[in-house]
Parts: C-alpha cells; structure tokens; sequence
C-alpha cells in the first residue's frame, strides 16, 4: 500500500509539474512577444499585479498581517475540532 500511495504521489506531482511547465512557458514566450513589440504598451496578466501582490501592507506592519493570518488559521482548526467533537464525528478514545 506505501507503493501505491508513493506513485500516486509521483504521478500527481508529474501531472501538475507538467500543467505548470506549459502554462509558464506559453506565458514567457507571449511575454517576450510583447517586449519584442515596441508598439504593445498595454501589459497583460501578472505584469498588472505584481504591483500589489507584492507590496508590503500599508495600513499595519507586516508582523502583525503575518500574525494575524496565523491566529486565523489555527483559530480555524481549532473551532472546526471542536464542532467536530461535539457531534462526535472524532471521539479521542478510538486510537488509530
């Protein structure tokens, strides 16, 4: 069964290495296209938010944005076990 689960894994992993390979390289060549045209000025797909996705926050300091996404996220885990419990769908006393 760890053969099976370890090609499932591979071949999943191969799947979207493939699907990702593809799509960077049409959108590096179409990139190149557009620098190599000194006519096209509009900038088309990440080119347009890269801007933005990368810019720290403005309004508070990244540590607390950093924090706050984590505490979100265990908050998350921590009300989702909880719910779970209580409609007994995990019970601690059943190991494995």
């Amino acid at each position: 069964s760890i053969i099976n689960a370890i090609m499932i894994v591979l071949f999943l992993t191969g799947s979207t290495a493939t699907i990702m390979v593809r799509t960077l390289r049409n959108d590096i060549a179409l990139y190149n296209e557009l620098d190599d045209l000194e006519d096209a000025q509009e900038e088309t797909g990440w080119k347009l938010v890269h801007g933005d996705v990368f810019r720290p926050p403005s309004t508070s300091p990244l540590l607390l944005s950093v924090a706050t996404g984590t505490g979100a996220q265990i908050g998350t885990s921590l009300i989702l076990t909880l719910i779970c419990a209580i409609l007994k769908i995990i019970n601690p006393m059943n190991k494995g």
